[in-house]
């Protein structure tokens, strides 16, 4: 039989827990919350550069930053074992969920330190190219830690074909959600000039801001009638130019973010690849904005077509051309492309999303059946039931 709820979850992200902490952290963050109204009880542990005050959030020293994939990334490198030993001394728990286990060293220490507890890894990254160095470190450290866990999530199916080069196990394919109850439409505008917004860390060169900012600075020399609003933290990266229309408002809280939504005509995602999902794809969709971005995997497999608006990455003549033609669209077709993509993100939704989830730590915890290998699909969901059972298990492309 399962055991009910609640289940005592440990949520081990080795990512910075502050919000330079990125995509990995929030993921993180949202799932913790979804489980909780399920009734179970979640606490997260991670590297923090910073104190941590969040209820349920535990952070660790020793953060360093390691530049890979075209982005900063702030690891536990330097986590002292002794920290880790302590608290799970201190705390006990039912099944330990690992966000990107081959990051060092956070999660080698704690996997190894509680080889009698459950684990189940979840893969977020995606690399359209690797270099040797990298992919014998992953296969090596995989070899050595992998072993220890007994399932296994990617968030999209090229994170799987880029994990399964490391996990030879079954992958479920379990996507990144978004809060609907939180990211709400909003009356939509009909009149000029159209506000753009671009969302993402603008020293994280893949998130490709440098070639919609040139477009847009053709589309004003133009006399296109179109406006800006860039939101993140410049992270490195020098301040946006200033000009007529473009809005930098830094990186801001959440209530902020989601009114930018709210005020935006269209989001603008111009990134240049290694992206294995979209986050802020859905949280365009869920506040039923049409959106326009570069026609990579990781955004491809999100976003539908009647919604969007695909361009060539990092071609900044093909963006302003695609803007420009988005102007021109009238607006009741506008508004059909965001009702398309506010119908097609509510299975994104993350109570759908964790109970899924769930179902991988019963798994685990061997409280259940092992499901039939089944292909690898996108964004297999759970139905809204009270204890679900997970949908798919795919095994990854060896």
């Amino acid at each position: 039989m399962r055991k009910k709820s609640p289940l005592r979850i440990c949520m081990m992200v080795t990512y910075d827990l502050t919000p330079r902490g990125g995509g990995v952290k929030v993921h993180a963050v949202r799932l913790a919350q979804a489980l909780r109204r399920l009734g179970d009880e979640v606490t997260i542990i991670g590297p923090a550069s910073a104190p941590v005050s969040e209820p349920g959030m535990h952070g660790l020293r020793g953060v360093v930053n390691v530049p890979s994939n075209g982005s900063d990334n702030y690891l536990g490198i330097f986590v002292c074992p002794y920290q880790i030993r302590r608290f799970f001394r201190e705390h006990a728990f039912d099944v330990i969920h690992v966000h990107e286990p081959h990051n060092p060293t956070l999660s080698y220490w704690s996997t190894w330190m509680t080889r009698d507890i459950p684990h189940v890894a979840t893969f977020h990254a995606f690399a359209e190219q690797e270099s040797r160095s990298r992919l014998f470190a992953r296969r090596f450290f995989g070899t050595t830690l992998l072993p220890w866990f007994q399932r296994a999530i990617a968030v999209s199916p090229a994170a799987s074909r880029y994990a399964s080069q490391a996990w030879k196990g079954p992958l479920s394919i379990i996507p990144n959600g978004v809060p609907t109850s939180l990211f709400r439409p909003a009356p939509p505008r009909d009149q000029l000039p159209l506000r753009l917004l671009f969302v993402g860390r603008l020293g994280d060169e893949r998130k490709g801001v440098r070639f919609l900012i040139e477009a847009y600075e053709r589309l004003q020399r133009r006399g296109v009638p179109v406006t800006l609003d860039v939101v993140g933290e410049l992270g490195g990266a020098p301040t946006p130019p200033a000009l007529p229309g473009l809005t930098y408002h830094g990186s801001v809280d959440f209530q902020q973010l989601v009114e930018r939504y709210h005020q935006c005509d269209v989001l603008v995602a111009p990134s240049t690849g290694q992206e294995s999902f979209g986050i802020i794809l859905l949280e365009a969709m869920a506040s039923a904005k049409p959106i326009i971005c570069s026609d990579i995997e990781g955004y491809r497999q999100v976003v539908v077509r009647e919604g969007s608006l695909l361009t060539p990455p990092g071609d900044a003549a093909a963006l302003e051309q695609q803007i420009e033609s988005f102007v021109a669209l009238e607006p009741a077709l506008r508004r059909r492309m965001g009702a398309a993509n506010l119908a097609h993100v509510q299975q994104y939704d993350w109570d759908n999303i964790a109970r899924s989830v769930r179902g991988e730590y019963q798994l685990a915890m061997g409280h259940a059946v092992e499901p039939l290998e089944l292909p690898v699909v996108q964004a297999p969901l759970a139905p809204p039931a009270e204890e679900a059972r997970p949908v798919v298990s795919a095994t990854g492309t060896r």
